[in-house]
């Protein structure tokens, strides 16, 4: 049974928390910067059997945005933390995890199979989403008070696990990817007075586009009306091990996700950050626009709103966690036996020393010999007769 560990780096740092086998060798580490501004900072975790070579990952926050609409690409640019290098094409979820896995894993991969990931964000996925848009409605209100109303279209949180193969120095490797996935596209009301210079004559004559958004297309990433996309990952998984290792690799990853979390007073500080740079680039804008001080308190009083709304849903997410945990816990040989069964392609059956056995799923028939030996038989079953006379007898799952 695996074991809930603080995850720290070399200083005793306590980044995170999740359960790891006790011989694994586990730790983590800081990214202490910018990588985008509703991402301060990000944690990376690892447990490894070096042994074995079963390496598995965490990989905390990281967001990306797409800009539809150049004319907003321009407006966001006087209000923008940091440089651009968070913005980037769209892509589909499922692509987003594909990178991922290959440039973690070293490997050219194959998907092969898909399931549910039992991470706490997957849950508690309501409590995520109603995080999510109490951040993103603070957001709209201060691009409200800076004279471009802004809209929602499509969000998403939804969690992925991939299985893929491929090979490593001539070894057949397994691969399974997992990402708590969230994001939103949005589009404002253009104001042409955000704009000087040649710009301005050029948005002066459109039409702001509010009350359009009926009709628009519902998957998302490819909504109408939309100027722009954030998407990302809150965490992201990985587990890469040799073929033969896949069953052990797969019980200890169910552990880690199931249980995996940033470090509670580490998450307070991520969370406040993110304010910090709501507030720093609202500020930029109001510098801009030159707004009047009701803006500044209105800012003030949406800030409190929105903490309050944040430590409610953080401690329904903590609680969350420590729930999904204890009933994994209770029922953990089950959860993990049916997990590695689907991924695998197998069905787990008992020999008569009471050892489970896996047999590939096409068996109809599963026998066992006075060796120990085991026989999986497709199709009909042998007759009673034959049985006696190889001495064999039937086993259960």
């Amino acid at each position: 049974m695996n074991e809930l560990k603080h995850l720290c780096d070399r200083d005793n740092n306590w980044y995170a928390t999740a359960a790891v086998p006790e011989n694994f060798v586990s730790g983590a580490s800081i990214v202490n910067k910018v990588q985008h501004p509703r991402v301060p900072f990000s944690i990376n975790a690892y447990s490894l059997d070096p042994s074995r070579g079963i390496n598995i990952f965490g990989l905390s926050d990281e967001m990306w945005t797409t800009h539809v609409n150049q004319l907003t690409k321009a407006m966001s640019k006087m209000h923008m933390i940091g440089d651009n290098s968070y913005v980037r094409d769209f892509i589909e979820p499922e692509d987003y995890l594909l990178q991922f896995a290959e440039a973690l894993s070293q490997m050219k991969l194959t998907p092969t199979g898909e399931s549910a990931l039992p991470s706490a964000f997957g849950k508690n996925i309501q409590t995520v989403y109603d995080s999510m848009m109490a951040e993103y409605n603070m957001y709209f209100q201060y691009e409200a008070m800076a004279g471009s109303p802004t809209h929602p279209q499509n969000s998403l949180c939804k969690t992925f696990l991939i299985r893929y193969t491929g090979e490593k120095n001539g070894v057949p490797h397994v691969v399974l990817a997992g990402m708590d996935y969230k994001g939103i596209e949005y589009y404002s009301d253009i104001q042409p007075e955000m704009f000087v210079g040649g710009i301005a004559g050029l948005v002066a004559g459109m039409v702001a586009r509010k009350g359009q958004q009926g009709g628009g297309s519902t998957q998302f990433g490819h909504g109408k009306p939309c100027d722009m996309i954030e998407w990302g990952a809150e965490n992201r998984y990985l587990v890469c091990a040799p073929l033969q290792y896949e069953a052990e690799a797969t019980d200890a990853f169910v552990d880690f996700v199931s249980t995996f979390h940033m470090e509670e007073s580490l998450r307070e500080q991520f969370m406040a950050r993110k304010l910090q740079n709501a507030e720093q680039m609202f500020q930029n804008t109001m510098a801009t626009k030159q707004m009047a001080q009701q803006s500044l308190m209105n800012l003030q009083m949406n800030q409190a709103r929105l903490r309050q709304t944040l430590t409610e849903n953080s401690a329904a997410m903590s609680a969350g966690i420590m729930d999904s945990w204890n009933q994994k816990m209770a029922s953990d040989s089950r959860i993990s036996q049916a997990r590695s069964e689907a991924i695998l392609g197998v069905n787990t059956y008992q020999n008569s020393y009471g050892q489970n056995v896996s047999v590939d799923v096409t068996a109809d028939h599963v026998y066992q010999n006075n060796y120990g030996d085991v026989y999986a038989v497709s199709g009909v079953a042998p007759d009673q007769e034959t049985l006696n006379k190889l001495n064999w007898r039937e086993l259960s799952k």
